[in-house]
C-alpha cells in the first residue's frame, strides 16, 4: 500500500517536480478522475469476496449436512439443533448479500459494502448467541465459519480503504477543479485592475503635472505687475473701509443726542397731532443715516427745531439737543459727514471693479486649481483603493495556489508546480 501512503502523506517521489499550466490542469485532473485503477482494485476485492462467499456456503452445507454426536444429552441436543437452524439461516442471507454489484462505480461499491456490513453486523449478533450450542454439537464446522467470516471482515476492511481512497481522491479532484476555476477568475480581475490601476495613474500624473504648472502660473501672477496691483488695490480698499467706519461712528455720534426727540417726533406724527413734512427723513436718521439725502438733512433739522417745544422734553435736555441741532444747521456737520461717507463708498465700489478686473485671471486660476486638487484627491483614492484590492486578490490568489499545488502534489504523488503565466 506504499501508493496510498504517496497519496496521502504528500510523498514527493524521486523526479524532480512536475510543472502544470493553469490551462492544462482541467485536463490533467480528468485523467486523473479515470476509474480505471480503482475499478481494478475494487475487482481484485470482489474475487477475494466470491471466493470467500463461496468457501462460507460450503462451510454452511457442511454444518447443515453435519450429524451430532448421538452421545450429546438431548436438552443440549436441541438447543445446538436450534442453533444451527439460526445460523444456516443467517448465514445464508449474508452470503446473498455478497453478489458483487454490476457496476464498478464508487456509488455501487458503497452500496455494496455498507449491505454486507450491516448483514455481517446481523449475522454477528446471531451468531454470537448461538455459536456456543452450535459449537458444542458441530465444533469443526463452526470454526471453519469463524474463519470465513474474520476473512470476509478483512476484506471488507480493504474495501472501505480502496473506497475511501477514492473518495479522498474525487474530493481532491473536486476541490482542485474549483480552485482552478477561482484562480482563473481571480487572474481575469487582476489584469482588470491592473489595466485600471494603469489608466487611473496616468490620469493621476496628468493631474498631478496640470496642477504644478497652474501653481507656477499662480505665483509668476502674484509676483508681476497684476500681483503688486492687486496688493496695492486690496490696501487702499482696506484703509477706506476703516475711513468708512469711522465716518459712520461719527455719523452716529452726530445723530445720538437728537434720538430722543427725533422718537418722539415721530411718534407725535404717526397719531395725527403733528403733520411732518420729513417724517421719512426722522425715520431713516435713526436708522439708515447713510442713505438721507444731503439737501433733506438741513430741513429735517429745521422741522425738528420747530416742533421741539412741543416733545415734552425737560428743560435742561431741550436746551442741549437746540444747541446741538443749531451746531449741525451752522456747521453742516451731517452734511459733511454724508458726504465723505458717500465718496468713501462710491471708491470702494469703483476700487472693488478695478480689484476684481485684476484678479479676474487669478480668481478663474484660483478655482481650476481648486477643481483640480479635488480631482487629484479623487484620483489618488480611487488609485489607493485599485491598488489595495490589486493586493487582496493578489494574496487570495497565492493562497489558493498554494491549496492547488498542495491537492495535486497528493493526487500525483510527487511534488507538482502550477504555472500562472497566461
Amino acid at each position: 500500500m506504499k501508493w496510498l501512503k504517496g497519496i496521502f502523506h504528500g510523498e514527493k517521489g524521486s523526479g524532480n517536480a512536475q510543472n502544470l499550466a493553469l490551462s492544462e490542469i482541467h485536463s490533467w485532473l480528468k485523467v486523473q478522475s479515470e476509474p480505471s485503477g480503482f475499478e481494478d482494485r475494487l475487482q481484485d476485492i470482489y474475487v477475494s469476496i466470491e471466493e470467500a462467499a463461496q468457501a462460507l456456503a460450503s462451510d454452511l452445507r457442511a454444518l447443515g449436512s453435519a450429524e451430532p454426536d448421538s452421545t450429546t444429552p438431548p436438552k443440549l441436543l436441541r438447543a445446538g439443533l436450534a442453533s444451527r437452524s439460526e445460523v444456516l439461516k443467517q448465514m445464508e442471507a449474508l452470503v446473498e448479500r455478497m453478489n458483487p454489484p454490476t457496476g464498478r462505480d464508487i456509488d455501487s461499491a458503497s452500496d455494496h459494502h455498507w449491505a454486507i456490513v450491516k448483514g455481517l453486523k446481523r449475522t454477528i449478533t446471531t451468531f454470537g448467541r448461538a455459536q456456543r450450542y452450535a459449537a458444542a454439537l458441530f465444533p469443526k464446522e463452526i470454526e471453519s465459519i469463524n474463519s470465513e467470516l474474520s476473512r470476509i471482515s478483512h476484506l471488507l476492511v480493504e474495501l472501505e480503504g480502496v473506497i475511501g481512497q477514492r473518495r479522498a481522491e474525487l474530493e481532491e479532484i473536486w476541490y482542485a477543479k474549483e480552485l482552478v476555476d477561482s484562480i482563473d477568475e481571480d487572474l481575469s480581475l487582476i489584469a482588470d485592475l491592473k489595466e485600471r490601476a494603469k489608466k487611473e495613474e496616468e490620469n493621476l500624473s496628468g493631474l498631478q503635472s496640470s496642477m504644478a504648472g497652474m501653481e507656477e502660473e499662480q505665483k509668476r501672477l502674484a509676483a508681476g505687475p497684476e500681483g503688486k496691483r492687486i496688493e496695492e488695490l486690496k490696501k487702499d480698499i482696506e484703509q477706506k473701509r476703516e475711513e468708512l467706519r469711522q465716518a459712520e461712528a461719527e455719523m452716529a455720534n452726530l445723530i445720538s443726542p437728537l434720538n430722543k426727540a427725533l422718537g418722539r417726533i415721530m411718534k407725535r406724527g404717526s397719531s395725527d397731532r403733528l403733520i411732518l413734512q420729513h417724517s421719512n427723513v426722522f425715520e431713516m436718521l435713526l436708522t439708515a443715516p447713510s442713505k438721507v439725502e444731503d439737501k433733506e438733512i438741513a430741513g429735517s433739522l429745521q422741522e425738528l427745531r420747530s416742533h421741539l417745544a412741543s416733545l415734552g422734553l425737560k428743560d435742561r435736555k431741550k436746551e442741549k439737543i437746540l444747541d446741538h441741532i443749531d451746531q449741525l444747521i451752522t456747521n453742516r456737520s451731517l452734511e459733511k459727514t454724508r458726504s465723505r461717507q458717500a465718496a468713501l463708498e462710491k471708491a470702494i465700489e469703483e476700487q472693488d471693479k478695478q480689484l476684481s478686473e485684476c484678479s479676474r485671471d487669478l480668481l478663474q486660476l484660483k478655482e481650476q486649481l481648486s477643481r483640480t486638487k479635488k480631482g487629484l484627491q479623487r484620483a489618488k483614492a480611487s488609485v489607493d483603493e485599485i491598488h489595495q484590492s490589486l493586493r487582496s486578490k493578489q494574496e487570495k490568489v497565492d493562497q489558493d495556489t498554494s491549496e492547488l499545488r498542495d491537492r495535486l502534489t497528493r493526487l500525483s504523488g510527487k511534488a507538482i508546480k502550477v504555472d500562472l503565466s497566461r
